[in-house]
């Protein structure tokens, strides 16, 4: 629904209404964030099937990043191939995050069915230290459209922009979120 009004929005060029639609989709990815780890900040935790929360937290965390960045490569091109905005990197930026995407679903996939060693606690804590650093890099990207007008430009990049700062700020909550979430369960006795 939020890419549907985004590209209507986007072809009227109201940028009041894209930020409502992109808003939309990122208050729906905050609820699902808050539901899907609230289980977690409780000592009694529900385990993946091979009997560890630590791993199910990171699982479902990869699922949800893999959805945003799903969201921002379908909003970014809908947006620019059915209105009548011009930018010339749209294809490229909605390209992009359809790869990050991709390999986020099949890291999640080998989370849940690939060989031990992706499961291990090294590797979870590998990982979790690469999503702090997705992290702080949407949050400087998220410095950047605000403080530099990105947000505001009258150029074609305009509706890029916002999509670029939905998906930053709901990156950016969502591996704090994960980060922390982690730590919290493996901080407990007798997890890994």
């Amino acid at each position: 629904m939020s890419i549907v009004v985004g590209v209507l929005a986007a072809g009227r060029g109201s940028g009041f209404i894209l930020a409502l639609a992109v808003g939309l989709f990122a208050a729906q990815m905050l609820f699902a964030m808050v539901r899907t780890n609230v289980r977690f900040w409780q000592n009694d935790a529900q385990p993946s099937e091979d009997g560890s929360p630590a791993v199910a937290c990171v699982w479902r965390n990869t699922v949800l990043a893999a959805l945003i960045y799903t969201w921002g490569a379908t909003a970014m091109l809908a947006v620019y191939s059915l209105s009548s905005l011009v930018w010339r990197h749209w294809w490229q930026y909605g390209a992009a995050m359809a790869l990050v995407a991709v390999a986020l679903f099949l890291y999640a996939n080998l989370l849940s069915s690939g060989p031990q060693s992706y499961r291990t606690p090294r590797a979870l804590a590998t990982l979790m230290g690469l999503t702090a650093a997705q992290g702080v890099a949407v949050a400087v990207v998220l410095v950047y459209l605000i403080f530099w007008g990105k947000l505001l430009t009258p150029r074609g990049d305009w509706a890029a922009s916002y999509i670029f700062a939905a998906g930053s700020i709901m990156l950016a909550l969502l591996s704090a979120v994960a980060v922390l979430t982690y730590r919290a369960i493996s901080s407990r006795p007798g997890q890994d």
